[in-house]
C-alpha cells in the first residue's frame, strides 16, 4: 500500500506510514520490530508519533479515524 500524499495521513513519514500498516494487520510491536529489523523501543515511539499527529489515544480511535477517512 503506497502512502497517501493528501489526507490526514499524508504528515506520516514513511516508516511511520509502514509501522501503522503492520499495526493495523494486526502485528504485535515485537513483529513490526522483527519485520522492519527495529528494536520494540524504536516501533513504539513510531506508534506514540503516529497517535500525535493523528490526534489520537487509542487503537480504536485510530480505526474510527480511518472509517472516517
Amino acid at each position: 500500500m503506497n502512502k497517501p500524499t493528501t489526507g490526514i495521513f499524508s504528515n506520516l513519514s514513511l516508516r511511520e506510514w509502514q509501522v501503522l500498516i503492520s499495526m493495523l494487520n494486526g502485528l504485535s510491536i515485537k513483529e513490526i520490530a522483527y519485520q522492519l529489523k527495529l528494536k520494540s523501543n524504536t516501533i513504539s515511539t513510531y506508534k506514540k508519533n503516529i497517535y500525535y499527529k493523528l490526534r489520537i489515544r487509542t487503537q480504536i480511535e485510530l480505526f474510527q479515524l480511518l472509517l472516517k477517512e
